[in-house]
């Protein structure tokens, strides 16, 4: 049989409680028994205090305790005379108990007490007895005639002492009862209180698992239960921001596909109408297509599998300047015909990472290629890399047209776009920057966008040193 999570706090709360009750009423009923016989000691002492002057009274007046030895009667009217027949009055937590039944007075004290003479012989008490325990000696002129002994260390109670212990003990046994009934009846909406963040969790995560994304739980209190439902809030919220980046990913992919695969389905169409020969020219625009789409798709791959985590590479010291030139190199002819002029500041720095250089070089071309794409004729794109005790940095910088600062976050996001002019018009398709700040990170890199000194877009990346 499985028991729920209610049922296991309601038993671990009733078992508490139980055990809790006993305990109480064991402690209490021992504490009890110990004091009310320290307390029946206490007046049996008391009492032996006032019974040796009245016994040393009587010897003066006979010269022996000839006159009292085995003489019970005579005892029991010394015992009436000067003890009285009640303990001071308890205090009772219930309705009186009917009175004992009628006996002889003094009863216990006669069988507890015991009286011996000057040489320790019993007066009264059995004849074997001596005087243990505690003594109250007997004097009369100056000097000891007797001693008055307890016969037995432990009490012996009457019948209101027990009738007394037995109304203490019902009366604490049904405080116990009661405050373990109390304590269920709390148990009830505690358990429902601890429970209800856990309900509402159990529906939120079928909720999830349903694709419904924008659930939410609210918060009912600051403890570790308030604690999981923020985090399966941040995880609701997380969901619904990938599901929704998910979407605008395949939105955006498909409208990237599908306008080179238009081209190529209505040139293709038109060659076999012939409303298009097909010579060489057309064909070299075929192919032109053909290479954009796979160079797109290609990106994408690359762009998916560093977001992934899959990219392999192969961390070697690598002397940044040397890498960053040979990037340079291999634009500048298309530079040179896009009428951009490039300027460089690379001094010859010892400037040593530990990088894949084959990744470098990727970041560096799809930094380059993008002020190529973005950068109005004739402009300007500027190179500079500068180091300090510990980091690298280079910046890339273009002119007209800029980038609005509110944009500046986003320019790194999958196939995000600023307007029209980032369009496919231009060959572009938001790929680049992505996977630039995915190369970066996983050079343990940082890398930013700020609004350029020649009127474009500064882009600055930064790598620790090797040390």
């Amino acid at each position: 049989m499985r028991l729920s999570i209610r049922s296991k706090l309601f038993l671990t709360l009733l078992l508490t409680s139980l055990l809790v009750s006993a305990g109480m009423l064991v402690f209490i009923q021992w504490s009890f028994d110990k004091g009310f016989v320290q307390y029946v000691q206490q007046q049996e002492k008391e009492a032996m205090a006032r019974l040796a002057p009245r016994l040393a009274d009587v010897w003066s007046r006979h010269g022996s305790w000839d006159f009292l030895r085995q003489n019970l009667p005579e005892w029991d009217r010394l015992m009436q005379q000067t003890l009285p027949l009640a303990r001071p009055p308890r205090p009772a937590l219930r309705a009186p108990s009917p009175p004992p039944p009628a006996g002889r007075p003094h009863q216990r004290e006669r069988t507890r007490f015991a009286l011996f003479d000057a040489s320790q012989q019993p007066v009264i008490g059995p004849p074997d007895a001596t005087p243990t325990g505690h003594v109250e000696p007997v004097r009369a002129q100056g000097q000891v005639i007797g001693y008055l002994a307890l016969l037995n260390d432990r009490p012996i109670f009457d019948a209101g002492d027990l009738s007394f212990m037995t109304e203490q003990t019902e009366s604490w046994s049904l405080i116990a009862l009661i405050m373990t009934s109390l304590s269920l009846l709390l148990a009830l909406p505690l358990t429902a209180h601890f429970l209800k963040p856990i309900r509402a969790l159990n529906l939120g995560t079928q909720r999830l698992m349903a694709g419904q994304y924008d659930s939410r739980i609210p918060l009912v209190s600051g403890d570790e239960l308030g604690a999981l439902c923020q985090a399966f809030n941040t995880l609701a919220m997380t969901l619904e921001k990938n599901e929704g980046a998910r979407q605008r990913w395949v939105a955006d992919i498909a409208h990237e596909l599908r306008t080179p695969i238009a081209i190529l389905q209505g040139d293709i169409e038109a060659l076999q109408d012939g409303i298009r020969p097909a010579d060489a020219r057309h064909l070299a625009l075929l192919s032109d297509e053909v290479k954009h789409l796979s160079r797109l798709v290609h990106d994408l791959y690359e762009l998916s599998m560093s977001d992934a985590g899959a990219l392999n590479y192969q961390f070697l010291p690598t002397h940044i300047h040397a890498l960053l030139n040979e990037s340079i190199r291999s634009f500048v002819d298309r530079f040179d015909k896009a009428n951009i002029q490039v300027e460089t500041v690379i001094p010859e720095l010892p400037c040593t990472v530990m990088a894949d250089p084959d990744r470098l070089h990727q970041l560096f071309t799809n930094l380059l290629e993008n002020s190529l794409r973005y950068t109005d004729i004739p402009g300007l794109v500027r190179i500079t890399l500068s180091a300090n005790s510990g980091s690298v940095s280079i910046q890339v910088e273009d002119s007209a047209p800029g980038v609005a600062p509110a944009h500046h976050d986003r320019l790194f996001e999958r196939l995000y776009r600023v307007d029209t002019s980032r369009s496919r018009a231009t060959g572009g398709a938001g790929i680049g920057l992505a996977l630039c700040k995915n190369i970066t990170e996983a050079h343990q890199g940082h890398i930013t966008a700020a609004p350029s000194s020649l009127g474009g877009l500064c882009i600055t990346i930064t790598f620790p040193l090797a040390r």
